[in-house]
Formats: C-alpha cells, sequence, structure tokens
C-alpha cells in the first residue's frame, strides 16, 4: 500500500545548521526555514560551503556538463556546444549535457539532506533524488524531488532499471513554483520507506514506498531546460527516527493503492 500526503512546513524560523552543530555562517545565510518533520538528525556525514577553489571529490559533473566555484557558491553549466553535438552524433542526445547535471557520492540511506540553491539563466526545474549503484549493479533511479518554476513540486518512484514493465510514478505532488534568480532552502528526507521534501515558502511533500527503502549509494542531482544553477551551504546527516515524544500524527492518506 502507498499513502502520500500534503501538509504544510513549521512557521517558526529553524535554525537547523546553527543547532545541528555546523560551523556558523553569514547571519543572513544561517537560518534555514525548514524542519525535519519524518526524522531527527544523527551524524554529519558530509558538509561543504564551497569556500576553497578547488571542487571536492565527492562531487561527480556528468554529461559533459562544467562545474566552477563561483564567489563561494557550486555554479553548474552546460555542456559546451560542440560536446553536446559530438554527443548527438554519436545518437546520446539524453546525455549530451544540455542542462547541468552531477552526482554527490555519499550515501543517502536513511540521511536529511539540506542545502540553498538558486536557478537562473532560464533553467527551469532542479531534481534531489538517489541512486541505487550503476545501472550495471544496481537498479538505478530509486526517487527523487523535482522543485520547478512552472509545473510545481513532485516526489517521485523512479522505475526499477531491472524490472520489466516498472515505471517511474508519481506519489505526491503540489502546484507551488519556485521563482527564477532566488534562493531556496531544500530539505529531502529519507527514512526507510518514507520521504518527505520541502521548499523554502512552500508545502510540505510526503510519501511512503517500498521502493524507497533500498540502499542508496549517492545522490542524483540533475536538472532541466538549459540554464545554471548555484547551490551553497550543503549538509547531508543521517536520518534518525524521531523521538516518541516528537512523533508526528499518522499521515493522512490522499492517494492508496493496493
Amino acid at each position: 500500500m502507498i499513502t502520500t500526503s500534503v501538509t504544510m512546513p513549521p512557521r517558526i524560523l529553524f535554525s537547523f545548521l546553527l543547532l545541528t552543530g555546523a560551523a556558523a555562517l553569514d547571519a543572513d545565510e544561517s537560518k534555514s526555514d525548514l524542519a525535519p518533520v519524518i526524522s531527527r538528525p544523527g551524524e554529519l556525514v558530509f558538509e561543504d560551503d564551497f569556500d576553497k577553489t578547488e571542487i571536492r571529490p565527492e562531487w561527480k559533473p556528468l554529461h559533459g556538463t562544467r562545474w566552477t566555484i563561483v564567489g563561494g557558491k557550486l555554479q553548474g553549466e552546460p555542456s559546451t556546444k560542440e560536446y553536446r553535438q559530438a554527443q548527438i552524433a554519436k545518437g546520446n542526445r539524453r546525455h549530451s549535457g544540455g542542462t547541468p547535471s552531477s552526482r554527490l557520492l555519499v550515501p543517502g540511506d536513511d540521511c536529511i539532506v539540506l542545502l540553498r540553491f538558486k536557478l537562473t539563466n532560464g533553467l527551469g526545474g532542479a531534481h534531489f533524488g538517489f541512486n541505487d549503484g550503476s545501472f550495471k549493479s544496481g537498479t538505478g533511479h530509486v526517487c527523487r524531488f523535482t522543485a520547478t518554476t512552472r509545473k510545481g513540486l513532485t516526489l517521485q518512484k523512479d522505475k526499477n532499471a531491472k524490472l520489466s514493465g516498472d515505471a517511474d510514478e508519481t506519489l505526491a505532488a503540489n502546484e507551488f513554483n519556485l521563482k527564477p534568480d532566488t534562493w531556496y532552502w531544500m530539505m529531502l528526507e529519507v527514512l526507510g520507506d518514507q520521504i518527505a521534501a520541502q521548499v523554502s515558502g512552500g508545502p510540505v511533500l510526503k510519501a511512503r514506498h517500498p521502493r524507497i527503502d533500498l540502499p542508496k549509494d549517492q545522490i542524483n542531482l540533475p536538472t532541466r531546460g538549459g540554464g545554471v544553477i548555484l547551490y551553497d551551504h550543503v549538509r547531508v546527516w543521517n536520518a534518525l527516527p524521531m523521538a516518541a515524544a516528537k512523533l508526528a500524527p499518522p499521515i493522512k492518506p490522499t492517494i492508496e493503492k493496493l
């Protein structure tokens, strides 16, 4: 059985980075307005404020897209025109690098991901998801949260690449659209078969699906709509169950499938 729901985020400003012991940041950037809703933070396993000129090895550019640290932010741009033309000539249009794409090689089993991001230069959307190994050794993409400027927010179960007939499936969605050239906080939680996602000013999307409860060996970060994306203040924690006294009310199903 699959259950999903959409609820609004806490209204009280939550200084998540500071409360969990992360390094102090500039005052106007240190206070995330997002709080976890299905888990609580455990060990901090990765953090990056892009305060060095070299990109850390955990970041893996994909499809020839270009990544640099500019002004303390990680900036992703599409591949060059020449690269795209060469890939298309080989029949690889889908992965020709027309929109910035990367992976963060940090395990995503029961984790909380928090970061700031901005879509600019016409970029239409960002995806925040997880992979179960490579397509050769695992089952491919597991699940993702998509935030866009025109098509709202979506939680998706990705198809199992090794299961014939399996398909992508929308688990929860909302019409909240991002504004271009605007910084947003994004929080993504996975705990067992549960997932919750939110962006600044938007609703909380929650869902459950058996596919979510798989080993997730990397965080997948594609985008859509040819433009530029900026990331800042990236944190990944191990996610722990909430204490009994802090458990959220049961999820009220809005979609149910047997």
